[in-house]
């Protein structure tokens, strides 16, 4: 992680506090209910992207215990968008690559995370439309709380498309801890809620 991404010890702990807090509360939901949500949530995130429109679309290939972003992506290549999902390059180095088919050019990683094979072209993330963040949590002033890697963080820096999370409401929090280096999103969909910075426009 570099120097300026590095969270203060402090907030570090939090984070730690708060993924575990996550870990737990997943495992409280049964994945039939999850898979309920699934669909209510890829309906919103198809109706967002109609409205927006932004032409190229990033996002990222879901784990176990995330919300399935796959229906709505599907959605998106069958009406003739662009997809970029990222591929990891070790530390906080990773590529965005153009995917055209969800099943044919995706493999599973060292790390168990599905990612474009490595003959498909590149897509710069500051040539996007919009990007869509994984997130173990986010806050209701939409900070968003990952893994730790600092990736995405390192990826969207400003200038660059618009950021938008998806995540289910057990995931959305008053407040959240935030470094200097943590990338906020401009819009957070839930299967409920729609938030958004003032550099989000509504539809």
């Amino acid at each position: 992680m570099s120097a300026a991404n590095e969270p203060e010890p402090g907030i570090a702990r939090e984070k730690r506090a708060w993924r575990r807090t996550l870990r737990r509360l997943f495992a409280l939901v049964p994945p039939e209910s999850r898979a309920g949500l699934d669909s209510i949530l890829a309906e919103r995130i198809g109706g967002w992207l109609a409205d927006l429109r932004p032409g190229s679309l990033l996002a990222y290939a879901p784990l176990p215990d995330e919300p399935d972003l796959f229906p709505a992506l599907r959605a998106w290549l069958a009406g003739g968008g662009v997809l970029g999902l990222p591929a990891w390059l070790g530390g906080e180095r990773m590529v965005f690559r153009r995917v055209f088919d969800l099943g044919r050019d995706l493999r599973e990683s060292r790390r168990g995370i599905r990612e474009p094979l490595p003959d498909l072209p590149e897509i710069a993330p500051g040539t996007a439309g919009a990007a869509i963040l994984p997130g173990r949590a986010f806050s209701e002033s939409l900070d968003r709380l990952g893994r730790g890697a600092g990736c995405y963080d390192a990826a969207f820096g400003r200038p660059g498309p618009l950021l938008a999370g998806a995540a289910y409401d057990f995931q959305v929090f008053p407040r959240l801890p935030a470094g200097r280096g943590d990338v906020p999103v401009d819009l957070l969909l839930t299967p409920t809620r729609t938030l958004r910075r003032n550099r989000c426009p509504p539809p």
